[in-house]
């Protein structure tokens, strides 16, 4: 029997996970040989990667560190725009810059979260292999897998290494530890180079597009074809000219492939504020599914957002000022007053629960307005002369009586991105890899080359790994 990777049996809860570089599974792990042996078990194990990201893990005790929750907010939360109000202190490592080696436990959730979702990725990619699973639908369901792995290589990449636009060497500055097989217990990971971190992603997301050429029609809370193509466009961008390659021009092609597929389309104005509270909009390429069971609890982005949660991501008076400068713009609207006890600010409207659950809102991971924003930036970047007209086209269904602009600038685009995605997870990495700051509410201003835009890896892992994993520079 292998011990393998944060691996757990695909078992609704998630397994017990010990300290080490990217841990290991506990030893009474089942057999990979027995894992998987018909497309039934693979679809369920393909659903546990998905759980992984919105239940806990740690025995059932610990629910930090997901996309249904806490990830989801950590860019707005580093940013300009979300400011803590409440007194928990849940991620106040994050949004005031505490974070530490030994003390960071958004650092450590995050690390421990993600790879533990990658190894389900290994551990369901291995056990196919095994059990010699073929055809289309099997080919749909690995697609997803890659797509995944990529997701969260590229997530782990954001929250511990430099940003690829903002290093003068990429094929010299530190990526993370690539996770791309299954390993033995006494394995012990390295990083790669920030350079080779973003080639694995952008090959898995390769392998996917291949294995979802037959998946192009919708498939709610799960990737398909458009939504791999998505998430290149979005790493493409964030590439921007590394190595003296165009990434724009391929950013572009991308979204606009998204675009033109029809399979997606733009909120009307009226529709646009009633779609937080709704499942699998019609802008939504790619969801995760969050449940009444399923769910990050306390720790979920509703309590994060709300006064009667834990109120530690408010609009900062800062961007409630930038609001109220688009009077006329629906999403200035998707806001409210509210006050529970000593706590009083203004909130987000995008996660108000469902049927009475504030725990329950599903994260919106892709929507088709990024697609479209990302193709203004990546056509002003690659002066392709048409980036207005992506910018316009998203206007007209947020904007009342909008009319046409001739161009735009990359501050103008990015302050749209601000109204668009404000609370979905880009705020602070989008400045920084325009080389921009932001000005956080309690830190004041963090430039796009201050250590502290990148976690520390947690202290542990490097403990684990007898100091093969190096730390980050300035912790």
């Amino acid at each position: 029997m292998k011990k393998l990777h944060y691996i757990a049996a695909f078992a609704l809860g998630l397994a017990t996970v010990s300290c080490d570089v990217l841990d290991k599974e506990p030893s009474n792990s089942w057999e990979s040989s027995t894992a998987i042996q018909s497309y039934d078990d693979l679809v369920y194990a393909v659903n546990g990667v998905y759980e992984s990201q919105t239940n806990a893990i740690d025995n059932g005790s610990n629910y930090r560190g997901s996309y249904a929750g806490d990830f989801t907010l950590y860019a707005d939360m580093k940013g300009s725009d979300y400011q803590c109000l409440g007194y928990n202190n849940q991620a106040t490592d994050v949004s005031r810059y505490q974070a530490t080696p030994s003390g960071s436990v958004s650092a450590d959730n995050f690390y421990k979260r993600f790879y533990l979702s990658i190894a389900r990725v290994n551990k369901v990619l291995e056990g196919v292999k095994e059990a010699g699973l073929e055809g289309e639908d099997v080919n749909a369901q690995l697609g997803e897998l890659y797509a995944l792995r990529a997701l969260f290589h590229f997530d782990l990449a954001r929250l511990f290494a430099k940003l690829p636009s903002t290093v003068n060497d990429w094929e010299n500055e530190p990526g993370i530890v690539l996770s791309l097989e299954t390993h033995d217990s006494d394995y012990i990971g390295t990083r790669s180079s920030l350079k080779a971190t973003y080639e694995a992603i952008i090959s898995d997301l390769g392998t996917a597009l291949g294995y979802l050429q037959s998946a192009t029609t919708t498939n709610n809370g799960h990737f398909n074809y458009w939504g791999a193509l998505a998430l290149r466009a979005r790493v493409y961008l964030y590439m921007d000219n590394c190595g003296g390659t165009d990434y724009n021009s391929l950013a572009l092609q991308d979204a606009e492939d998204v675009i033109n597929s029809d399979v997606y389309s733009l909120y009307e104005r009226d529709d646009y504020a009633g779609a937080w509270s709704s499942e699998y909009t019609s802008e939504s390429i790619l969801e995760i599914q969050v449940t009444s069971l399923y769910n990050p609890q306390r720790n979920s982005l509703g309590y994060y957002t709300h006064a009667e949660g834990y109120a530690e991501a408010a609009l900062s008076t800062s961007f409630q000022t930038f609001l109220n400068g688009h009077s006329g713009d629906i999403r200035s609207t998707v806001v409210a007053t509210e006050q529970d006890g000593n706590i009083s600010g203004t909130f987000s409207q995008k996660y108000p629960g469902r049927n009475g659950e504030i725990y329950v809102n599903n994260p919106k991971v892709i929507r088709l307005s990024e697609m479209y924003l990302i193709a203004a930036e990546a056509a002003l970047k690659a002066n392709s002369g048409n980036a207005a007209s992506y910018i316009n086209q998203l206007r007209e269904k947020r904007i009342e009586s909008y009319s046409d602009v001739s161009n735009v600038t990359l501050d103008e685009i990015l302050d749209e991105r601000r109204l668009e995605l404000n609370g979905e997870g880009h705020m602070a990495w989008d400045m920084w890899r325009n080389k921009k700051s932001v000005n956080n509410p309690y830190a004041g201003e963090i430039t796009y080359d201050d250590y502290r835009t990148v976690l520390p890896i947690p202290q542990a892992e490097i403990n684990v790994s007898k100091g093969s994993l190096k730390q980050n520079q300035g912790y």
